[in-house]
């Protein structure tokens, strides 16, 4: 079931022996009644369990995500311009795959080929705004969370000249969640982790919080820490355990031996 930042935040407080109002069940405001915190407050632990989900889904790319935002409109060249680009949403890790599908279309989709502006050199040559009916390639320039000339940049090659849809496939960065102390609304905000695995989010802020008191235990819960996300990215690396293969019938050909450009 999901987990939201109350169950993880009193998961970590009761490794730590720390059990605190609001996240103890039954507790309230009142210190003569129920526990308060002393020795860690609910917004630094709300800032380690951010850093425990940025640090896995940057290390095992599991929050793999599929984004149609980006609408490509028909290309007309305008002399002296430059060839067209297309903002990337911001939370991109890594691109895993881009397809383009063309406005109105039944039964196409192109996928695109990754490239890098140096290797593109050999294709476009000096004509980078080059039109065709659909893009083969696609280059990005800046880096996730860049404004203005290091903005993250998707350009493709040839520039469409009908209009169609991106669809990309990208590895994503967890939604950060701000202080829930000064916003209690956040603590039942659902945390940003793959299923069956929040433990490891309370095993990195425990290990935090260790550090932050000088306790050695802290260097046992990192191992454990970086054992589980070891055993995480074997896991997830693909959702089934079986070999990977295609076999064809000899009744069925792919449609790419079988369909040619009249």
């Amino acid at each position: 079931m999901p987990v939201t930042l109350m169950d993880a935040i009193y998961r970590t407080r009761s490794i730590l022996d720390e059990p605190a109002y609001p996240s103890l069940p039954g507790s309230t405001s009142n210190p003569t009644t129920s526990p308060q915190s002393r020795f860690f407050t609910d917004s630094e632990i709300t800032a380690w369990i951010n850093d425990a989900l940025r640090d896995i889904a940057r290390r095992v790319e599991g929050l793999i995500t599929f984004d149609t935002s980006i609408t490509i409109a028909p290309y007309v060249p305008v002399p002296g311009t430059s060839a067209p680009t297309y903002p990337l949403p911001t939370d991109v890790i890594r691109i895993n795959r881009i397809e383009f599908v063309p406005t109105g279309a039944i039964n196409q989709t192109y996928p695109l080929q990754p490239s890098t502006q140096q290797q593109m050199d050999q294709v476009w040559g000096t004509y980078q705004q080059n039109p065709a009916s659909y893009p083969q390639f696609w280059v990005t320039r800046g880096y996730p969370g860049g404004a203005g000339r290091n903005q993250h940049l998707l350009q493709i090659y040839p520039v469409p000249s009908a209009g169609g849809t991106l669809q990309i496939f990208y590895y994503r960065q967890p939604t950060r969640i701000t202080d829930p102390v000064a916003t209690p609304a956040n603590y039942n905000l659902t945390l940003d982790c793959i299923e069956g695995w929040d433990d490891l989010i309370v095993e990195f802020a425990t290990y935090k919080a260790l550090q932050k008191q000088r306790n050695p235990e802290w260097q046992n819960r990192k191992q454990e820490y970086e054992e589980k996300v070891q055993q995480m990215v074997d896991v997830t690396r693909a959702w089934t355990d079986q070999p990977s293969y295609m076999t064809f019938g000899t009744r069925f050909m792919p449609s790419w031996l079988t369909e040619w450009d009249s």
